[in-house]
């Protein structure tokens, strides 16, 4: 395997031994491979390539891209494993520069002879050990060191307050199970559920809790303090558009409100 960023040391002998278990492993299984000769083509799935099935490199080299960004090389030696999620819009293309040279196995016959001998079980699990470690050291290498947020954990059973009006704005809330209802001045205006945002505008417009939020079945969100949520939201795309969305909803139906007061 060859990575395209600069990787710890522990990379090389990590990659020396995915090849050294996997060529370990084929040699002990009773399991004839079909032969698959790739030419030079952006993408291998149209000229032979199956996302359903194991790969073997026996000559040249396979490129590996996700979301349009190349990965890393699996070069001879390496045992190329299928896709969990082949369909996908963001599953895994390969790609050759020049002919390439694969044995191919059918996953599911494998797998079986894999399973059938103690041995090459051992030697499987060990093989998938070795290439979760290198994916992980791959990512590190390039992902850029950030400040950690340190978001709590909390439940509430029915009946329970998880904002009160008037307070002080101290953390956001994400409701990750359940539903709550919302009460301005003790009357029910709304209700919320899984995966909406809690309390952000009060802390973004630096104001008193406008709205009680009251768990409706039993609850669980995440907490995150105050200090720590603009750092949250510049790292977490997907945390501003559900604030986005939020919002969003709330303004529909203070028009909606001001369209039936006013008829």
């Amino acid at each position: 395997m060859i990575p395209l960023v600069e990787t710890p040391a522990s990379f090389s002998s990590l990659s020396r031994q995915y090849k050294r278990l996997a060529n370990e492993l084929l040699d002990k299984i009773d399991l004839d491979a079909d032969t698959l000769q790739l030419p030079a083509s952006k993408n291998a799935y149209k000229n032979g390539m199956d996302p359903g099935r194991v790969y073997l490199v026996k000559g040249g080299m396979l490129h590996m891209a996700c979301m349009g960004r190349r990965l890393f090389t699996w070069d001879e030696g390496d045992l190329v494993l299928p896709d969990a999620a082949p369909e996908s819009t963001d599953a895994l293309l390969f790609s050759t520069d020049s002919p390439a040279l694969l044995a191919s196995y059918d996953t599911l016959e494998l797998v079986r002879a894999i399973l059938a001998n103690d041995d090459c079980a051992r030697l499987w699990t060990r093989l998938l050990m070795t290439q979760q470690g290198i994916m992980t050291r791959l990512l590190a290498a390039v992902t850029e060191e950030q400040p950690t947020t340190t978001p709590g954990f909390a439940y509430y059973q029915p009946g329970d307050v998880i904002i009160q009006q008037g307070d002080p704005a101290d953390y956001v809330f994400s409701l990750f199970e359940g539903s709550a209802d919302v009460l301005v001045d003790d009357v029910t205006v709304g209700e919320v559920g899984e995966g909406e945002v809690l309390g952000a505008l009060a802390l973004l417009t630096n104001s008193p809790r406008s709205a009680t939020v009251r768990a409706k079945t039993r609850c669980s969100v995440v907490k995150v303090p105050k200090t720590q949520f603009k750092h949250l939201i510049r790292s977490n795309p997907t945390m501003i558009h559900g604030l986005m969305t939020d919002m969003a909803n709330q303004i529909k139906k203070l028009n909606t409100q001001i369209v039936q007061l006013s008829g």
